[in-house]
C-alpha cells in the first residue's frame, strides 16, 4: 500500500470512530500485514530491505508475507519513520559551549555551575555507552483494520527509547551500514514493545 493510498483512507478510518480492538488481544494472535515507510533519498530500497528484515526477525510468525490486498479482514501494521538526523561531535561541543557563553552572559549561579560541570544530554550519554553516534529518528505506528470490526490505532515511535533499545558494536560493524541496521532493529523492537504495551499484542509463539 503506498503513502498516497493511505492518506485517501484516513478520512474513511477517521469516520468509523474507535471502536474495540479486542481482536489483537485474541489468542493465538491475528497476524499483521506489514508496510514500512522511509523518507525518499538515495538507498532507500535497501534501506527498507533492511527494515523489512529486522521486523520479520523480531516479529517471527507473527507477520504475513502473503496476504491478500483484497482481504477487508486483514489487519495493516503500517510503520512510518521519520528523516534521520544526527548530532555530530563538534555540534554537540559547540551548543555546550554556547550554554557556557550564555551562562557567563547572564550571571546565573546556577548556569555556571551547570556548565563547568559540563553535563551531558541524554543523547550524549547513549553516544557513550554505544561508542558511536546513532541517528535519531522518530516515526509513527499504526494498526488498521478496514473490514468488521474496522479500527485504527496510533503509537508514536520517540527518539530516546529507540536509542535506548540500541547495542554497542564491535569496531568491524561501526560503519553507516551496521548503525543503520541496528537503527532498523531498534525500531522493530520499540514498535514491538509499544503493540504489547498499549494493544496487547503479543506475537505467537515462533
Amino acid at each position: 500500500m503506498t503513502s498516497k493510498a493511505l492518506f485517501l483512507l484516513m478520512p474513511l478510518l477517521l469516520a468509523c470512530g474507535r471502536p474495540s480492538t479486542a481482536v489483537l488481544r485474541q489468542q493465538p494472535a491475528p497476524v499483521l500485514d506489514l508496510e514500512v515507510s522511509l523518507p525518499e533519498g538515495p538507498g532507500q530500497a535497501e534501506l527498507k530491505r533492511v527494515y523489512l528484515s529486522a521486523f520479520h526477525e523480531r516479529f517471527g510468525r507473527g507477520l504475513t508475507a502473503d496476504a491478500s490486498p483484497s482481504d477487508p479482514d486483514r489487519i495493516h501494521l503500517i510503520v512510518m519513520v521519520g528523516s534521520r538526523s544526527s548530532q555530530s561531535e563538534s555540534e554537540a561541543k559547540r551548543d555546550r559551549t554556547m550554554d557556557q557563553l550564555s551562562s557567563v552572559a547572564t550571571g546565573s549561579p546556577f548556569g555556571l555551575i551547570h556548565s563547568a560541570v559540563g553535563p551531558k544530554s541524554n543523547y550524549e550519554q547513549q553516544v557513550d555507552r554505544l561508542g558511536y553516534r546513532p541517528g535519531v529518528l522518530t516515526g509513527q505506528v499504526m494498526v488498521l483494520r478496514t473490514g468488521k470490526p474496522s479500527f485504527q490505532e496510533y503509537l508514536r515511535l520517540e527518539p530516546l527509547p529507540i536509542i535506548k533499545r540500541m547495542h554497542p558494536l564491535g569496531e568491524d560493524a561501526r560503519n553507516h551500514g551496521g548503525i543503520e541496521a541496528e537503527e532498523a532493529d531498534a525500531v522493530a523492537r520499540e514498535t514491538l514493545a509499544l503493540l504489547k504495551e498499549k494493544l496487547g499484542w503479543v506475537p505467537p509463539n515462533a
